[in-house]
């Protein structure tokens, strides 16, 4: 029999908590064919919901409680569940039933099809206000654009199924600064997708402000590519073709001006060469930026230690 892990962060749901447990316990009394067990993370919560947790491991057999030793934050939290847990697949999901329990099922038939990877990904994004679906919009936008190989799905956070290989891999990588939702298509695999419409959160408050927003797209951004790293390049390239066009203009109209043909007043030729000299100054530093965050961006690379390659199957006769 298959084994199922489903990996549950928690901070502050002591109200959301119990109406998890129902509705994930029907799922798990609904699907027989597999083996469950659940892997909820206490990630430093203030109130009670470690107690809770404690009081249900006593009748659930199949629920494990990590107990962090402060708040670490949400993938972090997530990431201590992947290591925790045994199942032939893993499936992360919120506690704030946002993410259906009921849709794991789904996620389960696309897995036996094949799938190593299945997105829960939102049909829509009607609950939310204007100001998250615009913000989420540029958030993806961003991202797909900064990376050229890597495509992270719209709409799809890290309520997914993962294989148990690849939720190895995702183990292995070595970042402390890790965001689920990047590294996951990052590593490829056979990819399906399951449609939801997303719920309002049904007991306590988001965790996540503009603040947290802010931090997640930061990370992102930085753990999906080195690409800002390399703009200076193209910044250098920009002033280099300004301060070379601009001194061969102002040399060409000296020379007419030796000649009579036009009249510029030393003046306006003394400014002028102020400027070049200061375009030269800004050519030179950004072409020494630019060294240095070549040499930078490798060396972040480096240091994540991620695989080079990843092979999924080799055919032999």
């Amino acid at each position: 029999m298959k084994k199922v892990s489903i990996i549950v962060p928690m901070y502050n749901e002591e109200e959301a908590a119990p109406l998890f447990f129902e509705h994930i316990e029907k799922v798990i009394n609904e699907n027989k064919n597999y083996e469950f067990e659940i892997v909820a993370v206490n990630d430093g919560s203030k109130d009670n919901t470690l107690s809770i947790l404690l009081e249900k491991q006593k009748i659930l057999p199949h629920l494990v409680v990590v107990d962090l030793s402060r708040n670490w934050g949400h993938e972090s939290a997530v990431t201590a569940g992947l290591k925790e847990a045994t199942g032939d697949c893993l499936i992360p999901i919120d506690a704030d039933l946002q993410d259906p329990p009921e849709l794991i099922p789904e996620l389960l038939k696309m897995w036996e099809e094949g799938y190593q990877v299945v997105n829960a990904q939102r049909g829509n994004r009607k609950k939310d206000s204007s100001f998250k679906k615009n913000t989420a919009g540029i958030y993806y936008k961003l991202l797909n654009h900064l990376s050229s190989k890597v495509k992270v799905p719209y709409n799809v956070a890290n309520f997914r199924l993962l294989d148990r290989r690849v939720a190895d891999h995702v183990i292995e990588m070595q970042e402390t600064s890790r965001v689920f939702r990047v590294q996951v298509p990052f590593l490829g695999f056979k990819t399906g997708t399951v449609l939801f419409s997303r719920e309002e959160r049904v007991k306590g408050k988001s965790k996540y402000n503009i603040r947290s927003m802010f931090n997640l797209a930061l990370s992102s951004i930085v753990s999906l590519t080195t690409r800002p790293l390399r703009w200076s390049i193209g910044v250098t390239v920009f002033f280099s073709c300004t301060f070379l066009l601009s001194a061969v203009t102002e040399l060409v109209l000296y020379i007419l001006a030796l000649n009579n043909i036009v009249n510029i007043s030393n003046f306006g030729f003394a400014i002028w060469l102020i400027i070049n000299v200061m375009l030269f100054i800004a050519c030179f530093m950004f072409f020494v930026l630019a060294v240095i965050s070549v040499y930078l961006s490798q060396a972040v690379e480096d240091a994540r230690r991620r695989p080079t390659v990843i092979v999924n199957k080799v055919y032999k006769k």
